[in-house]
Formats: C-alpha cells, sequence, structure tokens
C-alpha cells in the first residue's frame, strides 16, 4: 500500500516536472519553423524534431539537477538542429560538405531569425557539437548539451538498428538453450 503511494506521488512530481519542462519551451515548440523540422529525417528512425525534443529534456533534467538554468538549456536543445534541411543529402544537392562542422551556425542564424535568444542560448547552440566547434563552449549549459546531445543521437540511431534486427530472447535460460544447440554435446554421438 505504501509503495503504491509513492509510486503515485512520484508519477505527480515527474507528470509536474514535464508540465515545467513545456511551459518553458511551448512557445519554441509551436512555432511553424521549428514544427518543419518533422520532415527532416535525422538519427535512426527519429526525426529532427523528436532528437531535438530528446536533447532538450534531457538538459533540462540536467541542468535543473545541477542548479543551472534549465529553462535556456532547454529552449536552445530545442533549437540546436534548427538547421531545417535533410542532412543526408544535403551535400549531394549543394556541395556543401562538413554537415557536422557547419550545422551549429546554421541553426544559430535560423533560430536569431525565429526567436529573441540569451548569449547563454547563443552559446548552447553554438557550441554543441563541441569538440568539432574549435572553440570551446563558454557556460555549463553548453557542455551539458555536448553530452546529451551525443548521448541521444547515439539511442536514437541504435534504436533504429535494434528495429532491423531479429528478435532474441535474451534470459539466461533462452541463451543456454540455444548455444547448446550451436555448440557440440561433449556426451552425444553425431
Amino acid at each position: 500500500m505504501a509503495r503504491d503511494a509513492y509510486a503515485r506521488r512520484k508519477r505527480r512530481e515527474k507528470s509536474g516536472q514535464r508540465q515545467e519542462f513545456y511551459d518553458c519551451i511551448r512557445d519554441v515548440l509551436e512555432h511553424p519553423a521549428v514544427q518543419s523540422m518533422k520532415r527532416y529525417p535525422h538519427h535512426g528512425d527519429t526525426n529532427c524534431f523528436r532528437h531535438c525534443l530528446n536533447v532538450a529534456y534531457y538538459n533540462y533534467e540536467i541542468c535543473k539537477i545541477l542548479g543551472l538554468d534549465a529553462a535556456a538549456a532547454a529552449r536552445a536543445g530545442m533549437l540546436h538542429d534548427l538547421f531545417l534541411y535533410d542532412w543526408h543529402t544535403h551535400a549531394r544537392k549543394t556541395g556543401q560538405r562538413f554537415h557536422g562542422f557547419t550545422h551549429p551556425a546554421a541553426a544559430l542564424r535560423n533560430a536569431e531569425r525565429y526567436f529573441t535568444l540569451s548569449d547563454l542560448e547563443r552559446d548552447i547552440i553554438q557550441k554543441h557539437m563541441w569538440p568539432l566547434t574549435i572553440i570551446p563552449p563558454k557556460y555549463p549549459e553548453s557542455y551539458v548539451i555536448c553530452m546529451t546531445d551525443k548521448y541521444c543521437g547515439a539511442m536514437e540511431v541504435a534504436a533504429g538498428y535494434s528495429r532491423r534486427l531479429p528478435k532474441l530472447p535474451l534470459g539466461y535460460r533462452s541463451m543456454y538453450r540455444m548455444a547448446a544447440r550451436l555448440l557440440p554435446h561433449p556426451h552425444r554421438r553425431d
């Protein structure tokens, strides 16, 4: 009974935190330029909008725990890949290579076109690919996005690949049975 009450309280707290997060980024989320990111594939089966939402949420959570500016981290996280093109085909169409090095500047230009940004938000967007971008981040929130962006990207790519792999039973008993079928048994005569 006490465990159920604890779980309900934790769900309410998490729901409240999620609401705080969405309140920070509501104006960004509803903007047509940000909504258009849903059209562009990004990592694995994830589109650019979903990737930015993942990064923004983790930025918010981590910065809140560390006592940093969680609202600015969430807003910049939502805008960090606002380059508005499919990077998989961009080089072929335009001849512009090195997307990993150049897209932070494109995202910052677009973000400044549509939103009023603080210096902190600008730094987060511009430096999110550090160390590929040579100049290191100026703020701790910018270092947080460097990690969350890589983490989310890796998880999204892994999820995309895992959907393509055959499903295997991963319990130790089923692994033992599968290994027993593959390996020759010492007492069995074939």
